[in-house]
């Protein structure tokens, strides 16, 4: 018996499509996953909730049903996600929703997962369902290592589950002046000028023990880790302005020579360079989390540079502008330094941890003062460096952009959501820098023609995102009501 997916398809032919798109979106939380956890027998149970204990088998089942759907998500992609995704999380979420349907007499039919499993692509060829193709990946071990029957009945529970939400978040509609008015908001773009009240400034008439510095260090070693760091060399040879595929193609034959040379850890590499009049650069220390874009310009290359060892050297890579070799000059491995080494930045640290709360009280103060101020229509600027605020000016940008490595940007947006040019002054915001006030300088108005061209996917988006917020909070609410009690992590220290 193979299940009832190759029964009853022996006798149906399925040729309908049903529409594959994210059956169930549950795949929330993000940790460290591994894809072949199995509890042992050395607990009694995987846990409880709602006061009741979970069989180990309950919980294994829903994990693995959680793994198969994240596969089915992501494809060839989810072997190397590496620990970006939590299923002991997911698990637990399956199994309270899935409370919760059968509460409310949910259920999913045999031809309901016909369909669905059907319509997946990587079960066709052709464009047709093919069981014997079905039967090959759900059985192979590098993808599902599932019987049939388990894998069905997972789709099954997958499918009980999206009914569930289905009723969770009812679809929404935006009016046209909704619409318009959320749209505004995320693609306008905004200046500001900001007020920062420093910590370590505001802090500066403190005085700290050596005691207290040393009481600080060893409590907060982690404060001051140094990453792994490297210094790299590297032959680099550029194309010409305008180059020839010719002329590409000899730049790569003379770094080719370069690299066919007995590169060794002792080799002298400036003057096998040389010899190839090719250009020797250093890039000096810099760490995973911080490359130097100038020749380690992709994440697959920061990788790579990273998992080499000292003194040696990378195969030929092609940069977007020429080809280079690579060597590690120097690696210096993950460490905390010693206490005499940093004492003048632990000092500083410890400062700055005081000079929050002190900071935070010149903040609020400053707020008031900036509010009269305003009323009286004086410069923001005066007045926030009257506060002894740092005062500095926000290049334009949009609400909704995505502002990686923006610093204190990125941690305004929330805030400028609320603002607009009646409401141009924040609150007091805290940030990583330090407490800040922010006052909205002007906004450039969309451009009405590609509001029109982007309005349907927009309204998509947004009636996408009210059912994710929907879903969130009720899911939100069961695990609060459900107070699960997980074994799983207890277990696994065990191992």
């Amino acid at each position: 018996m193979h299940g009832i997916m190759l029964n009853i398809l022996r006798h149906k032919g399925i040729s309908k499509k049903i529409l594959w798109v994210i059956a169930v979106i549950i795949i929330l939380s993000f940790g460290v996953f591994g894809t072949a956890w199995r509890m042992d027998n050395s607990v009694n149970s995987a846990g409880k909730m709602y006061g009741r204990s979970v069989s180990i088998r309950d919980f294994n089942k829903a994990y693995l049903d959680s793994r198969d759907q994240a596969i089915m998500l992501y494809g060839d992609q989810f072997f190397k996600l590496g620990n970006r995704l939590n299923l002991e999380s997911e698990a637990w979420d399956r199994l309270l929703l899935l409370r919760e349907a059968k509460k409310r007499g949910l259920k999913t039919f045999n031809e309901e997962v016909v369909d669905f499993i059907a319509a997946v692509p990587f079960f066709q060829r052709n464009g047709k369902f093919e069981p014997l193709l079905y039967q090959a990946i759900v059985e192979n071990a590098g993808v599902f290592d599932r019987t049939v029957h388990d894998f069905e009945e997972g789709i099954r529970t997958q499918l009980t589950i999206k009914k569930l939400l289905d009723q969770v978040a009812v679809p929404s509609t935006l009016t046209e002046q909704e619409l318009k008015k959320e749209y505004t908001l995320r693609n306008e773009k905004i200046k500001l000028t900001y007020a920062l009240f420093e910590p370590l400034k505001a802090a500066e008439d403190l005085t700290v023990t050596e005691v207290e510095v040393t009481q600080y260090y060893d409590k907060n070693k982690e404060l001051f880790h140094k990453p792994v760091m490297v210094n790299v060399e590297y032959a680099a040879l550029s194309y010409p302005d305008k180059a020839t595929d010719a002329q590409k193609e000899d730049v790569k034959k003379e770094v080719v020579a370069l690299a066919r040379e007995p590169l060794k850890a002792d080799s002298d590499f400036n003057a096998l360079a040389q010899k190839h009049k090719i250009q020797l650069k250093e890039s000096g220390l810099f760490s995973q989390s911080q490359p130097l874009l100038t020749f380690a310009w992709s994440p697959e290359l920061v990788d790579r540079i990273f998992s080499m060892k000292q003194g040696q050297y990378s195969p030929v890579i092609e940069a977007p502008d020429g080809w280079e070799v690579l060597k590690i000059k120097e690696r210096q491995e993950s460490s905390i330094p010693p206490l005499e080494q940093i004492k003048p930045q632990v000092k500083n640290a410890l400062l700055t941890d005081r000079g929050f709360g002190l900071a935070q009280t010149k903040a609020d103060a400053a707020l008031k003062n900036i509010q009269e101020g305003l009323k009286a229509n004086k410069s923001f600027k005066e007045l926030a460096e009257a506060a002894g605020a740092k005062v500095d000016q926000a290049p334009p940008f949009g609400r909704g952009e995505y502002q990686a490595n923006r610093g204190l940007l990125a941690e305004f947006q929330e805030e400028t959501l609320k603002m607009n040019m009646q409401n141009r002054l924040s609150a007091v915001i805290t940030t990583t820098q330090g407490p800040a006030i922010i006052y909205l300088d002007s906004t450039e108005p969309v451009d009405q023609n590609q509001f029109e061209a982007d309005k349907e996917n927009f309204r998509q988006m947004m009636i996408a995102q009210r059912r994710s917020q929907a879903i969130i909070g009720f899911l939100t609410q069961l695990k609060f009501e459900a107070n699960v009690q997980s074994n799983v992590e207890r277990n696994r220290q065990k191992r």
